[in-house]
This record gives C-alpha cells, sequence and structure tokens, in this order.
C-alpha cells in the first residue's frame, strides 16, 4: 500500500513540477515526505537499500507524472485550465493544516507569525515580477566566454532552488532572467539540440548540482535547528504560492465543477498528510 501511495505521490508531484506556477516542492512538504526525501538524498550512500526503496516509488512515480501524464495535464490546462488549477489549489491547501501541526509536534512551538508572513509576501512578490517580466534576459548574452558560464551555472541554481525550496517555483526564476524558453528547448528536444546547446547545459547541469548539495544542507540544517522558523517560512511560502496559479472564479458551470474539484482536492491532501504524518 505504502509503494502504491508513493508512486502517486511521485505522480502528482511530478505533473507538479512540469506546470508553471507549482512548486513539486510544496506538494512535496504538503504530502509529509518532503523532509524524509531531503534525508533520502543528503544520506542516499549511508543506507543504499533503505533510501532506494522509499525513493524507488517516487522517482518512478516522478517519471511517469512528467513522461506520461505530460501531455495530458498540458491538454487538460489547455482545455479545463480553471478546474485544473482548483484541483491543485486543493490540493495545496489541504495539507497546511497539519504543517500547523508538525510545528507545534516537533518545534514544541507556536507559528512564528512574522517569518510566516515575510515568506508570504517574497512568495507573492515572485509572482507578480514574473508576470510583470523585468528586462533581464540571459539568453541574448550566451556565447562561449566565462560571462555566458556563469550566467547559465547561476540558471541552473536558481532553477534547482525552484524545486526544492516549496513555495518557489522555477518557471517563475527562470522567466525573471528570460530563461524559460532556453529550459522548455532542452525538455521537449533533449536528443536532438545543437552542439552549442548540448556544451550551455554543461555549466547548467553544474549549477543544479552545486546548487542541490548547498541547498539541501542548509535546509536540513535549518529544519534540526530552526524547526519552528523554518516550517513557518515554508508554510508562508506554500500559502502564497497559490497567487500564482488562481485562475479567478466564476460560477456557471465550469466555475461550480471547479468548486467541488478544489474541495475534493483539499479532502484527499488532508488525509494523505495527516496519515503521512501520524507515520512519523
Amino acid at each position: 500500500m505504502t509503494l502504491v501511495k508513493n508512486i502517486m505521490i511521485g505522480i502528482t508531484i511530478g505533473g507538479g513540477m512540469i506546470l508553471p506556477g507549482v512548486s513539486g516542492g510544496v506538494l512535496a512538504v504538503i504530502f509529509g515526505i518532503y523532509e524524509k526525501m531531503l534525508d533520502s538524498v543528503a544520506n542516499f550512500f549511508k543506507d543504499i537499500k533503505k533510501n532506494s526503496l522509499f525513493l524507488g516509488p517516487i522517482i518512478i512515480g516522478l517519471i511517469i507524472g512528467v513522461l506520461l501524464f505530460g501531455k495530458i495535464l498540458f491538454f487538460l490546462f489547455d482545455n479545463y485550465e480553471m478546474q485544473a488549477k482548483y484541483t491543485f489549489m486543493g490540493l495545496i491547501l489541504g495539507g497546511v493544516p497539519t504543517l500547523f501541526k508538525e510545528i507545534e509536534k516537533k518545534g514544541n512551538e507556536k507559528p512564528k507569525t512574522l517569518i510566516l508572513l515575510i515568506s508570504f509576501i517574497i512568495s507573492i512578490a515572485l509572482f507578480v515580477l514574473g508576470k510583470e517580466k523585468l528586462n533581464i534576459d540571459f539568453s541574448n548574452q550566451l556565447d562561449s566566454g566565462l560571462i555566458s558560464f556563469g550566467l547559465l551555472f547561476l540558471t541552473g541554481f536558481l532553477f534547482i532552488s525552484g524545486k526544492i525550496i516549496p513555495g518557489i517555483s522555477s518557471s517563475f526564476l527562470l522567466m525573471l532572467i528570460g530563461m524559460y524558453q532556453f529550459l522548455l528547448n532542452v525538455l521537449n528536444n533533449p536528443f536532438g539540440l545543437p552542439k552549442n546547446e548540448y556544451m550551455q547545459f554543461i555549466p547548467f547541469s553544474l549549477g543544479v548540482v552545486v546548487g542541490a548539495a548547498i541547498l539541501i544542507k542548509m535546509i536540513r540544517y535549518l529544519l534540526k535547528n530552526k524547526f519552528s522558523a523554518t516550517y513557518s517560512a515554508i508554510i508562508g511560502f506554500v500559502i502564497g504560492s497559490i497567487s500564482a496559479i488562481y485562475p479567478g472564479i466564476t460560477f456557471d458551470f465550469h466555475g461550480i465543477i471547479s468548486i467541488i474539484l478544489f474541495a475534493l482536492g483539499i479532502i484527499v491532501s488532508y488525509f494523505i498528510s495527516l496519515t503521512t504524518s501520524k507515520k512519523h
């Protein structure tokens, strides 16, 4: 049962990762596997069998979510955008009550209201900046020089930041620096890129690896030593991430279906996060 559940969670996270505005990190937090994922990745070689049994089903689900259900999800977002977004909004919000309980249970404190508010505002600000699109465009400065290497490294670092830090969307971070199209080109045609674009992928990948190593270590330290403050910040980012996918509301047939799916998403997410939390 745990195997199937982790695969389904992986599929949901994988789907969320490829859709603009939806953070895979948020869904990992909501489903109660965020901390365990960080620990398993950081300590993978200390207990390969145990960590493989946990990460394996999630990775399988991620691959299914990205590769097999990617086109289905894009179809749903193109044709039933409001319904799809309200479903994800429900999945995100449904796990928030459990996050507050985690602070009281593990942190033995109340949520840090000021920290929560600040992270919420930062999340909203990133969405606004992403929507307005600042006049920053790394893609016009890519050549074979050192500056290009640095910009691609930073792109990789920002990309993985959006995957690891809950509530921060990689797509919006890359839109801010004009590199979202670069990533789409790589994902849509990974085996047919020109030679120069393959070379550009090297510093990008280095940025991803270095960023993952630094951020995983940093967040694990904060969770271990400043649990209440860190989780309060995560909750702020999680709630703020809703602004990135909120499509508005109507009260016609589509709007009513969206509200029903929103409610179902909350119920499903709440019970999954609750059962996962009880096991820790």
